[in-house]
């Protein structure tokens, strides 16, 4: 099980401003973080390297889409902290990918540049609206707090698994974060309960990509795609409206 106690609760429902200053100190931590991380030293299983090239990948998007759709609703609702708050997410995924890249890089492995997963989120994520953008990352979310969970429990590496289990937690709270705002979007409009369907339905979808693609170090952990499935349907329904259980 990943601890969680030096973070904030993630039961309870926060602001804007929060999120901003959680992300701030959460810089502050990975800053600590990165004056005892020795890379040269972390050593990788070598069966989970191809799998952790693509979700590297995934982690270092530029957000230019995220951004112009919160600068947009910020402007709009008077609500600049959410526009701070994201800008912070973005630069929190980016500097997941940083260490990957040194934990890989220490490994002789190679980043990649192009993946069709990754393709194709971000093909997605250019056609949405702000609502439909929080969902596919929220989704997103759902399936890294899975992953890097695995990864962390089945890393033999001290530093390896120290390092998964950081960005596990970052990503508890990047789906609270986006779960939050999802609610607080979808309270705004109508068809709530279709569209929450048609998110569990994409989260679904998402999840026999995942694992198909990433059987390997998922099945450390969870013995058949049903069980994954669970915790993905389980993780979808405690953002909205409770704390995030960490494997």
């Amino acid at each position: 099980m990943v601890a969680i106690s030096a973070f904030p609760s993630l039961g309870m429902h926060k602001t804007a401003p929060f999120w901003s200053r959680y992300f701030a100190q959460n810089t502050e931590r990975w800053e600590e973080f990165s004056q005892t991380f020795e890379p040269q030293r972390l050593t990788l299983n070598p069966d989970f390297i191809k799998s952790l090239q693509m979700f590297q990948l995934g982690e270092q998007s530029e957000g230019r889409c995220l951004m112009h759709l919160a600068q947009q609703y910020g402007d709009t609702h008077g609500d600049p902290e959410y526009i701070k708050a994201i800008q912070q997410f973005i630069k929190e995924e980016q500097r997941h990918a940083h260490f990957l890249k040194l934990a890989l890089q220490n490994n002789e492995s190679v980043v990649i540049e192009k993946d069709w997963t990754d393709t194709l989120f971000r093909k997605i994520r250019r056609l949405c609206d702000l609502e439909m953008m929080i969902s596919v990352l929220f989704t997103a979310e759902i399936i890294a707090v899975a992953y890097y969970g695995c990864l962390a429990k089945a890393s033999e590496h001290p530093l390896a698994r120290s390092l998964f289990e950081r960005i596990c937690q970052d990503e508890a709270m990047h789906l609270k974060f986006h779960g939050e705002h999802l609610r607080k979007l979808r309270s705004q409009g109508r068809c709530i309960t279709l569209r929450s369907g048609v998110n569990r339905l994409f989260v679904w979808l998402v999840a026999g990509m995942v694992w198909r693609e990433h059987y390997g170090v998922l099945g450390q952990t969870f013995e058949s795609f049903g069980e994954f499935l669970k915790r993905c349907d389980g993780q979808l329904s405690q953002a909205i409206s409770g704390p995030i259980e960490l494997i």
